[in-house]
């Protein structure tokens, strides 16, 4: 298309509508998907947990067993893990005062 004098083509006016008002709204949402847990919180375990819902997670128990499975529901003092890594029929009930650390994969290569 050749640019004619007093019109914009259809390009254009997108690339302008970007740079005035699509992409000061984008940069703040960028941030407001990163997940804050208060460290010093008593509840930091189930906060995170709740964070956790519905994606797959591994948990380490105080007893020393691990638990590998999606987070399902998370209570005031129960989380249910599903679909349980080598045992994919079963679901666990776990007490968040027994989990000792949860494992998360945050990267890929």
């Amino acid at each position: 298309m050749r640019y004619q004098k007093g019109w914009v083509n259809a390009g254009r006016m997108v690339l302008l509508l970007c740079v005035v008002g699509g992409v000061g709204g984008a940069v703040p949402s960028v941030f407001a998907d990163e997940q804050v847990v208060d460290l010093n919180s008593p509840e930091a375990i189930r906060h995170t947990l709740e964070q956790q819902t519905g994606k797959r997670i591994k948990l380490k128990l105080q007893s020393g067993q691990d638990l590998e499975g999606k987070v399902s529901k998370v209570g005031s003092n129960v989380v249910v893990i599903s679909e349980l890594s080598g045992m994919e029929f079963f679901d666990a009930t776990v007490r968040v005062d027994q989990v000792a650390a949860v494992i998360v994969r945050v990267r890929t290569k």
